[in-house]
C-alpha cells in the first residue's frame, strides 16, 4: 500500500476525524473510502472521444483581421506591449 500525506483545513479535519468517530473507523479508512467511491464515480477520461482544445477553438482561428500583413514579423507593433 502506498502512502498519501494530505494537507487538510481545520475544518475539513474536523468533520473527517467527527465522520470517522461516528463510523467507528479510523480517519485514514474513512478517506480511502471516501476516495475510492469518488473516483469509482468519476468519469474517465478517454483520448479518443475528448475533443482537444484544437478542436474546440479551430473555427476561431483567423476570424479577426487586423487589416496588418505583417503582424507577426514586425516587432514595431509589439512596442510597449505588457507595460
Amino acid at each position: 500500500m502506498s502512502t498519501l500525506t494530505l494537507q487538510l483545513n481545520d475544518s475539513l479535519f474536523a468533520r473527517l476525524l467527527a465522520a470517522s468517530q461516528a463510523r467507528n473507523v479510523a480517519p485514514a479508512e474513512l478517506a480511502r473510502e471516501t476516495l475510492d467511491r469518488n473516483l469509482a464515480a468519476a468519469p474517465a477520461a478517454s483520448d479518443d472521444d475528448s475533443p482537444s482544445a484544437y478542436d474546440l477553438l479551430k473555427d476561431g482561428f483567423g476570424c479577426v483581421d487586423s487589416g496588418l500583413g505583417d503582424l507577426s514579423t514586425n516587432r514595431k507593433y509589439m512596442e510597449g506591449f505588457g507595460r
